[in-house]
């Protein structure tokens, strides 16, 4: 008798505890930002442009890049600035762009590279919709000069949601995916006009 109530008492505080893991009382609000750029392998060739890639400048109104459904906040477990900076060269290199990555436009300017690309991050925005839904918003601008042409200016927004199974993963995966939507029109369009 002793025992089955001690059971009883043990069942409860782990369904009590799963109850709260799944509704997100448990949950961290740091989020890691993923990035993983398919085919970043790729070696490029000799006569590939060059392109420096200079440390983009975090123009965020906040530190915070979203917000849960009880309106807690969610922070970043790194820079949001170098996330977005270091996808935006392994995207490049993806793409077959030798490229490489400053720290300051001195130091850009110093390798003498055909093309150097600086920008902003705008915004970095995650929305935990429910328990297994989150939306997110990332806006950057790059400024590309070099060449021939005048520097362009251009501004990339991307927004994704995504559900699936409650958890960080599918909140890091929303906001990896939007930074992969956001990249791909912002790589694109410097390789079309470094070539």
């Amino acid at each position: 008798m002793r025992s089955s109530r001690h059971f009883s008492l043990f069942s409860c505080a782990v369904m009590m505890l799963a109850v709260f893991m799944l509704s997100g009382c448990l949950a961290k609000n740091e989020v890691r930002l993923l990035y993983d750029a398919p085919g970043a392998n790729i070696v490029p060739l000799a006569t590939a442009p060059r392109v420096v890639v200079v440390q983009f400048e975090d123009k965020r109104s906040t530190a915070d890049i979203g917000v849960r459904k009880d309106g807690t906040a969610f922070q970043s477990s790194a820079s949001v600035a170098s996330w977005v900076t270091q996808a935006l060269a392994d995207e490049l290199a993806r793409q077959g762009i030798q490229v490489s990555v400053a720290l300051s436009m001195v130091q850009a300017e110093g390798s003498k590279p055909d093309y150097i690309v600086a920008g902003t991050v705008d915004k970095v925005w995650l929305s935990e919709k429910n328990i297994s839904s989150y939306q997110a918003e990332i806006r950057i601008q790059t400024r590309l000069q070099g060449g021939t042409q005048p520097e362009v200016t251009r501004t990339f927004i991307a927004n994704q949601e995504k559900a699936g199974i409650p958890g960080a993963k599918l909140a890091e995966e929303t906001l990896s995916g939007t930074l992969k939507d956001v990249l791909a029109g912002a790589a694109s369009a410097i390789v079309s006009s470094a070539r």
